[in-house]
């Protein structure tokens, strides 16, 4: 397994080229699959580069602009994507698939260390997603903005539910309790509630038409196999916590096509490799988000620090002739 220091150590050598190293590495591992490779990742591990990018880590609409720039030139129907993301946006997971599979037959999703959220689901339009022990997904329940204390905060959208059922019953039980409730859920809105519904709703779907249509295809069981595995990584009641792990035998316990990278040495060496350089290229750049082929192509979203130079004193200027 590569190591932080040995890839470091490649990259002084090489004169402190990321990004001649992390393509040298990329094309090591499309050398052993003989499929071309796409890089989407993100430096979401590290909370002052989180700050620094505004948060804009996650899964967007203008991503689809990356994945157009680095798919546009690859020939054949097969493709394999390196994943690592903290999740996003659900509806630009479902614009990134449309644009994958609009292009691709076989779509294989490689995740050397995680794909949460909505880049889990992502992951789970696959054919089938290559990991190893290391690697984790996270639950697909869907995350809510909601006012509270004079800020927005991120509240599942389950437990919201949760909540509202909590306080009709409660209120059902003691209509007197309306004074202590009331503060409470004015704090959510009167449509908060549709959009929750809404939002699980369409996470659970997407999940299931995706795995029925691509990674179950063919299969007499599809829909009933897809609808359960959409119904289980979709449950908060069922991980608690939306940051869960989900490992690699949990999704093949559910049925997930799901192959261990530590099968074949040689493939686990080379996305270990590539995953070390794109972490090398985080942790000593500003860049955010990378998008990647091995043609070369690339977007890389950086930190901007604009430093304006001070001010300097106008030379002195010629007196006019009096």
């Amino acid at each position: 397994m590569a190591t932080w220091n040995t890839v470091k150590a490649e990259v002084d050598a090489a004169g402190g080229n990321l990004d001649g190293v992390r393509r040298t590495k990329l094309l090591a591992v499309e050398a052993v699959t003989h499929r071309p490779l796409i890089i989407y990742a993100t430096d979401f591990l590290h909370p002052e580069k989180v700050r620094a990018c505004q948060g804009q880590v996650g899964l967007a609409a203008e991503d689809k602009e990356g994945f157009i720039e680095v798919t546009s030139r690859l020939s054949g129907d097969q493709l394999d994507v390196l994943l690592h993301s903290p999740g996003g946006e659900p509806e630009a997971a479902e614009s990134i698939v449309e644009i994958l599979r609009s292009k691709f037959r076989s779509i294989r999703f490689v995740v050397p260390d995680a794909a949460k959220s909505a880049a889990a689901m992502l992951a789970l339009s696959g054919d089938e997603i290559l990991m190893d022990a290391t690697s984790e997904l996270g639950p697909t329940d869907p995350q809510m903005l909601v006012p509270r204390d004079a800020q927005t905060v991120i509240a599942p959208a389950h437990a919201i539910l949760e909540h509202f059922r909590k306080a009709e019953a409660d209120l059902s039980a003691n209509p007197n309790k309306t004074p202590v409730w009331l503060p409470i859920l004015r704090l959510y809105g009167p449509s908060l509630l549709i959009e929750c519904e809404n939002a699980i709703n369409l996470t659970k779907t997407l999940v299931a038409d995706w795995l029925e249509r691509y990674m179950f295809a063919g299969q007499d069981d599809a829909r009933k196999k897809a609808s359960g595995i959409a119904e289980e990584l979709g449950s908060q009641s069922r991980f608690l916590s939306h940051g869960r792990r989900i490992g690699i035998q949990h999704l093949k316990d559910l049925g997930v096509k799901v192959a261990n990278l530590a099968d074949d040495a040689q493939l686990q060496k080379a996305v270990w490799e590539l995953y070390t350089a794109i972490s090398l290229t985080f942790e000593f750049t500003g860049a955010f988000k990378l998008f990647e082929n091995g043609h070369g192509d690339a977007l890389i979203r950086l930190v901007q620090t604009l430093k304006l130079p001070l001010p300097q004193p106008l030379p002195p200027q010629p007196r006019p002739d009096s």
